[in-house]
């Protein structure tokens, strides 16, 4: 079960469209661990607002493994699906690696 969820965003306004991806992105890590620790999203554009690319950033606890993921892109929910791919790729890999120790 996941411990605690936070999402900061810096340099641009809170969207509850993205709060709602990250949501439902980290509650399907849960499928491959479901002992996930705290996770912390951060959500940065650099530059001034409407101007300058989104940079995610995730750090996560996996199976007892921290986790950091940063992605960028100039569209905010690519960016987002971008970080996440990496880490699913992540959570599997130590979900696989503690079920086969």
């Amino acid at each position: 079960m996941l411990q605690s969820l936070q999402i900061v965003f810096h340099g641009i306004n809170r969207s509850p469209a993205v709060e709602a991806a990250i949501t439902k992105e980290v509650e399907g890590l849960q499928r491959f661990d479901n002992r996930l620790g705290p996770c912390k999203v951060t959500v940065t554009q650099e530059g001034h607002q409407t101007v300058g690319a989104f940079n995610v950033r995730i750090d996560l606890v996996a199976s007892g493994q921290d986790i950091i993921v940063n992605r960028a892109n100039m569209d905010v929910m690519a960016a987002v699906n971008e970080a996440f791919d990496s880490v699913r790729r992540q959570v599997k890999e130590e979900a696989d690696k503690r079920r086969n120790h």
